[in-house]
């Protein structure tokens, strides 16, 4: 087994729902590639890489593919969705929810040990999310 975590320019980053993502991850085999954008801070991009693994080896663990995973992430969003009080970051009705929200919490703990402000965090993956990759 070998595991890859790069940082790669948005322009070499897939894209879900026509915009680009910040991280993503895919077997190929038992390889497995996490591919993620610069969040300006390697904090940020290790705690987000981190998430990507470990959300990818809980889903391999139960048995869901990334093709699996993939799909369901190009879903659109049904309007009118009530969150899920068992989600902790949406995903609902997805298969992979419960792995998304494991490693959510490993990440938050991860978060703390390296001082970062979860806050201020999220507010960065937020900014790469509104600016569609482009800071």
């Amino acid at each position: 087994m070998k595991i890859t975590i790069e940082v790669v320019p948005v322009e070499q980053q897939r894209k879900f729902r026509g915009k680009p993502i910040i991280g993503d991850w895919f077997f190929e085999g038992d390889d497995l590639t996490i591919r993620m954008c610069d969040l300006g801070d390697w904090r940020y991009n290790l705690l987000y890489s981190r998430h990507e693994m470990d959300e990818a080896f809980l889903c391999r663990h139960n048995g869901i593919s990334t093709a699996e995973v993939d799909a369901q992430c190009n879903m659109p969003d049904k309007e009118g969705e009530v969150s899920d009080p068992d989600s902790f970051s949406g995903y609902h009705g997805a298969t992979y929810q419960n792995q998304h929200n494991d490693a959510l919490s490993a990440e938050w703990i991860m978060s703390r040990l390296l001082n970062v402000n979860w806050s201020e965090y999220g507010k960065a993956v937020q900014k790469f999310i509104d600016s569609g990759g482009t800071f």
